[in-house]
């Protein structure tokens, strides 16, 4: 890959981190809804999960350029499907990039990849930016954990995110202990809803910053294949118009499903099963930790964001299907994955497959084959 920068102008590029249901998709919502008009800009999204969920969520139109890379991490196992997916971004000449790694990911990998030679030249790179969850920030568990960790060392911009779900007392502990990180973060803030400030994109990044654990995923990884597949998406045929893929790897397990835009979902039921997610999770012994989804609901689709502490509803534009992803720790093995199906084909309300609508779980969907390795 060779990028000339006499011929193309660097692109300014910000890396968007945070662990897992931060908020890190609604932020680059927020950020594409309050670009310059005149602008446009490209999105690359990675998911550990093999049914993208983020990139299907976000507006793709003739000012921005989304590009998605699921089914691993693009710090390690999907590091050559990343340079396969920013080669086709920066070759529509974006006036910005803004790339989304997994939750789960490490950001030393990305930022290594970033300053290699070609890409070097091709990319300008600035703050790092990462959302936390205050209450999760000031957890000694989760900052034990070593990606969570170098999440945040390697951050330039660091944000609370969520705040209005917070006190007071909360956010200014937050605030107390972030201002004594070392290297001092460029910017330390809370905001709601993704409110990031466009301005902290042009904020300039430091070598000063550095990971304390590199080889996190090494450890969390073995065996190791790297993903080498094309970085396009998965799409419901005529022939298969129910895919179901699962993953596992860097300590957790991931089951998808992706629908043809036949299928429509109730909109009150998908609200009751999201309630009762973390009950259905608890009664089958799954340590679930992530849930999202795009659903066609009648003639409108909604985004559903869930986490173990909450989760929200969100109406937005035409999707081309619906999807779902579930995301599980690995502490307790393989999940048993047929429950969670059953009870998501129980909130359909148009199955095209069958005729009689009174058996939701007349198929149970469970994946085809055997997990990939992340």
């Amino acid at each position: 890959m060779n990028f000339s920068p006499a011929a193309n102008k660097a692109v300014p590029t910000n890396l968007i981190s945070g662990f897992l249901g931060v908020g890190k998709t609604t932020a680059i919502r927020y950020l594409l809804a309050h670009k310059p008009q005149h602008e446009r800009w490209a999105v690359l999204v990675n998911e550990f999960g093999e049914i993208g969920i983020d990139g299907a969520t976000l507006e793709s139109d003739q000012g921005v350029d989304i590009r998605e890379v699921a089914g691993g991490c693009v710090c390690c196992t999907s590091g050559p499907m990343l340079r396969v997916a920013l080669t086709r971004l920066l070759r529509q000449r974006p006036d910005r990039l803004l790339i989304e790694p997994t939750g789960l990911g490490h950001p030393a990998g990305i930022l290594d990849t970033l300053r290699e030679p070609g890409l070097a030249q091709a990319l300008q790179l600035n703050a790092v930016i990462t959302l936390v969850d205050p209450a999760q920030f000031l957890d000694e568990k989760y900052r034990q954990h070593p990606v969570y960790a170098d999440q945040i060392s390697l951050a330039d911009v660091l944000l609370a995110s969520k705040s209005d779900r917070y006190d007071a007392a909360t956010l200014q502990q937050f605030q107390q202990q972030a201002d004594e990180l070392y290297p001092p973060k460029q910017r330390v803030a809370s905001i709601e809803n993704g409110a990031i400030d466009a301005a902290w994109l042009d904020l300039g990044t430091t070598s000063q910053r550095t990971a304390e654990h590199p080889d996190a995923h090494r450890k969390l990884l073995s065996p190791l294949q790297p993903r080498t597949g094309d970085t396009e998406p998965l799409v419901p045929s005529a022939n298969e118009p129910l895919i179901c893929r699962s993953n596992h790897g860097l300590g957790s397990h991931s089951c998808g499903w992706l629908f043809a835009p036949q299928f429509q979902f109730h909109l009150q039921k998908l609200k009751h099963w999201a309630e009762d997610l973390a009950e259905l999770a608890a009664a089958q012994n799954v340590p679930l930790t992530r849930a999202k989804g795009v659903f066609r609901c009648g003639d409108k689709w909604w985004w559903l964001n869930w986490t173990p502490q909450d989760h929200s509803w969100q109406a937005i534009a035409w999707r081309r299907d619906s999807r779902c992803e579930l995301i599980a720790a690995d502490s307790a093995g393989e999940p048993d994955w047929q429950a969670f199906a059953c009870s998501l084909l129980s909130t359909l309300s148009v199955d095209p497959r069958i005729n009689n609508q009174s058996r939701p779980c007349r198929t149970p969907i469970l994946p085809p084959f055997a997990t990939t390795p992340a």
